[in-house]
């Protein structure tokens, strides 16, 4: 949500002050990132002062780019203003500066939208905050071989510690602390995944469920901020669209069409949502914009460690809602999570496993040489504690953050919103199981039954396999020259093994191990 070079040594010497839409202090700044879904302000006691950026509230009457600057406030104004933004429903990131001591700190929202990154320069005490990871290379090119083993060994991990030494992500509700001689750290509130109550069983669970996903589209600032929502086929998106577009006029939608050979009635579906809905629709075929997958990028192309591996495709469909005049995107990441089971539900019944899965797990094991092994089964003490909001949601949007903000787009995920996933942790197992809440939710709003139980959704699953085939002479040149195994975390042998058996095979659990590794290899060689 923002960019911000931070030196200890300023906060003590100088007062900061608004100049166009930056905050400055001596050498320091802090640059708000530009968009009319944002507002930010300053506000400055004597002794101390905090700058925020948030969300704005759908209830604004006002876009305006430039802070919003309160100075000389009283003790109790400051506190009040101070404690009204700890208590912001939206998402939000705080920065405060005090001259004793003098001492920073920085406290992120829960909702991780456009969340950043940090690094501390010990010998000048000077603080680098960023939302785009790659900033952030100049100031370390070292792998943290443990992150990255753990990646490679496909491990799901959300953690401040990132994939650079020195380099870390102020994960949803965490707080960064920095004074002349001490940095800490610590993660937000841990929660139990298990939810506090039950719902009555009386409960018109759909209506209460339509309402607060109501009220989470209407508290985001619509009024003056063109709408585009990405819309699959799915349960997840389809809901999305459908209470997006109950409340918003005109709307855009779009989406990825993977082709029938992978998910031959998402056509139907989609354009029985879309029946439903007053909008124009971008249609972006998966065959026209397939992973180019190449080890080797041009710097201005570089990409972070985590990364959406569909981004030519996704990123076809951004640039047209671009076009279009649209600045919201709204998504249904987090909907797999609204239905989550729960420890409560262990006696529920529980869809088998995937065997996919194990496969790709033993797989991933075998590229790893004794060094990568041991550090991949090292115990799990930089993640994150459970939070309100899954890990996985948390970085599915993390995917795509930087890509959208790179074209002013600012994404909404409703079924990230605190309102809606304490609202699916309150369900019953049986509305949850297989997304039946949200299946009764749309059949009531299309008026047919779009999703019957056991409905073959689409798949980006023999995408991958394809994008490798058609590069393999490339994908197998460039890693004559390996450089995970260069830093012997890897067997340059298992690697050609298993590119080999893709290319013959399309195994999905071995195209899955191959591009945790392809993502790996090509994120290293961009520090080389």
């Amino acid at each position: 949500m923002l960019k911000a070079t931070l030196k200890i040594a300023d906060l003590e010497s100088f007062d900061p002050f608004a100049k166009g839409s930056s905050i400055q202090f001596g050498e320091s700044y802090i640059w708000p990132f530009q968009h009319k879904s944002l507002e930010s302000s300053l506000v400055t006691s004597s002794e101390q002062w905090f700058f925020v950026i948030r969300e704005r509230q759908g209830a604004a009457d006002e876009a305006g780019v430039h802070s919003v600057v309160i100075a000389h406030a009283s003790a109790d104004q400051f506190r009040q203003n101070y404690q009204k933004c700890m208590h912001w429903p939206l998402d939000f990131i705080v920065i405060e500066g005090a001259r004793r001591g003098p001492r920073l700190r920085v406290r992120g929202g829960h909702i991780g939208s456009l969340p950043i990154y940090f690094h501390v320069e010990e010998r000048t005490r000077t603080v680098t905050l960023s939302w785009d990871f790659m900033d952030l290379l100049d100031k370390s090119r070292t792998i943290d071989a443990e992150i990255i083993s753990h990646h490679l060994s496909m491990r799901t991990f959300y953690s401040a510690r990132q994939a650079c030494v020195g380099v870390n992500l102020l994960t949803a509700g965490a707080t960064l602390y920095v004074d002349r001689s001490r940095t800490s750290f610590e993660y937000g509130t841990t929660t139990s995944s298990a939810p506090e109550l039950s719902r009555r069983e009386d409960s018109n669970h759909v209506l209460e469920f339509s309402n607060t996903l109501q009220a989470v589209v209407r508290s985001r600032p619509t009024a003056f901020c063109a709408s585009a929502v990405e819309l699959s086929g799915g349960m997840d998106s389809a809901s999305v669209a459908i209470a997006v577009g109950e409340s918003i006029e005109p709307l855009a939608c779009g989406g990825i069409l993977l082709g029938d050979g992978s998910s031959p009635k998402q056509g139907d579906r989609r354009a029985s949502i879309l029946s439903a809905l007053n909008c124009r629709d971008h249609k972006v075929e998966m065959r026209a914009y397939m992973p180019a997958i190449d080890l080797d990028l041009d710097p201005k192309g570089r990409l972070p460690l985590i990364s959406e591996y569909y981004l030519e495709a996704f990123g076809s469909l951004w640039d047209r809602f671009r076009g279009d005049g649209c600045e919201i995107i709204w998504s249904g990441i987090g909907g797999d999570e609204f239905c989550a089971r729960f420890t409560s539900d262990e006696d529920e019944p529980r869809s088998p496993s995937s065997p996919h899965l194990d496969i790709a797990l033993g797989l991933a094991e075998d590229l790893l040489t004794k060094r990568g092994l041991d550090a991949a089964r090292s115990s799990f003490l930089f993640s994150a504690p459970v939070s309100a909001t899954q890990s996985t949601t948390l970085l599915a949007s993390l995917c795509h953050a930087r890509p959208l903000a790179t074209r002013g787009l600012w994404p909404v995920r409703p079924f990230g919103d605190p309102r809606l996933i304490k609202f699916g942790a309150q369900l019953p197992f049986a509305l949850r199981s297989r997304k039946e809440l949200l299946r009764c939710y749309l059949r009531e709003r299309l008026g047919s039954d779009v999703f019957p139980p056991g409905y073959a959704k689409e798949t980006f699953a023999l995408v991958l396999p394809r994008a490798i085939m058609a590069r393999s002479d490339i994908i197998s040149s460039q890693l004559a020259s390996c450089a995970l195994a260069d830093f012997g975390l890897v067997s340059q042998e298992a690697v050609m093994a298993l590119l080999n058996r893709v290319i013959t095979t399309h195994e999905l659990s071995a195209t899955s191990t191959l591009a945790r590794f392809l993502w790996a290899e090509r994120f290293v060689r961009q520090l080389c």
